[in-house]
Order: C-alpha cells, then structure tokens, then sequence
C-alpha cells in the first residue's frame, strides 16, 4: 500500500467556534458551521448544509467573550460528507479576512491551545 503524502503546509489547531455561512457560488446555501481546527491559512469546519468546493463562503464568526463578529471570506478547499453528524465536513481557505479580525482570532485559538497545553502538564 502507497502511504499517502501529506499535503497540509501548516500544523492545525483544535478549536470549537460557532459561525454562520452564506456560499456566492452555484449552491448559494447558507445555514450554521461549527469550526473544528484552525491553521495560518483556514479552517476545518462542519456545515449545516454542504457547500461544493471551489466555492466561496463569506463566514461570521462568533468568538465567545467578544461581541463583534470575526468577518472573512474563504474558498472551499475539500468537502467530505459526515454520516453520524448528517453534517458536511469541510476544509476552507481565507481568500479575505482584515488584519485585526485575524489577529483576534488567533489571539483566542492561540489561548485556548496554550491553556490546554498547560493543563497537560
């Protein structure tokens, strides 16, 4: 068996955010995700309705302690059915989100790693 080659550039951080989706492609779905990790370039995330790839998604995002919504736009990269969740899991990819907005994000996925970091020692 051919091992599979490991294309992910960036390490993936688990995260739980909640967030809300509208697709500017040929499904214009929208509905509910739940983001499941987070790297340098995108999320994982679960749909509430599946999204096809290539398509783009503008996300709002809901950082929990804060009241402004993180706002980005991003293409999706992967999609993959999820039969337990009835959910669509899917990997997408900032095309467009401000400096701050990134920079609160990472600020909270960076404090909850390394709380869960800490706790483990």
């Amino acid at each position: 068996m051919t091992p599979i080659k490991e294309r992910r550039k960036f390490m993936r951080i688990s995260t739980s955010l909640e967030a809300e989706y509208w697709a500017k492609g040929p499904s214009l779905r929208s509905g509910q995700a739940q983001v499941f990790n987070f790297s340098r370039e995108g999320l994982g995330i679960h749909l509430s309705d599946p999204v096809g790839r290539g398509e783009h998604v503008d996300l709002n995002l809901k950082v929990p302690g804060d009241n402004v919504p993180i706002f980005a736009t991003a293409e999706v990269t992967w999609t993959k059915p999820e039969e337990a969740s009835l959910k669509a899991g899917a990997g997408v990819r900032f095309v467009s989100i401000k400096p701050l907005d990134l920079a609160r994000l990472l600020d909270f996925v960076y404090s909850r790693w390394l709380g869960g970091v800490r706790g483990a020692l």
